[in-house]
């Protein structure tokens, strides 16, 4: 005798699937770990373009224009603790968002100080880029 499922049925599965906290994209996916990547090699990048280690240009491909234009007016001036020395990522988190996209926060160190980073990353065709970029 084949079985039927009746309304009632249904919603008790869907109820069942679903137990009303939001979905959480920032597991151990494939794309948390991309973007973990991503965001270290970028932020690491840019602390070295605002200490002047390296050119601005090599971020072009990783940031949003207006994000690029802003570091890249951020390295001619003088960033917060620049006279304390080199600046060195010590602390990087990255919450995933979205499925594509990251909230990515951390702190790096200036001599005996400590600093703030906090940035946005997005997965577009061609890659992971910095859609917002904002230093303390």
């Amino acid at each position: 005798m084949p079985s039927h499922s009746g309304p009632t049925d249904r919603a008790a599965q869907r109820r069942a699937r679903h137990d009303g906290r939001p979905p959480s994209y920032g597991t151990d996916g494939e794309t948390g770990s991309a973007a973990s990547r991503f965001a270290e090699s970028s932020l690491r990048l840019v602390l070295e373009v605002l200490d002047g280690r390296r050119s601005a240009v090599q971020l072009r491909r990783l940031a949003t224009p207006p994000v690029f234009a802003a570091i890249e007016t951020l390295a001619r001036s003088a960033p917060p603790g620049h006279g304390l020395g080199p600046a060195t990522l010590t602390k990087l988190g990255v919450e995933l968002t979205g499925p594509n996209c990251a909230e990515v926060y951390g702190s790096y160190r200036r001599g005996p100080r400590v600093f703030a980073v906090a940035a946005c990353v997005v997965l577009q065709r061609a890659g992971w880029q910095l859609t917002a970029f904002r230093v303390l």
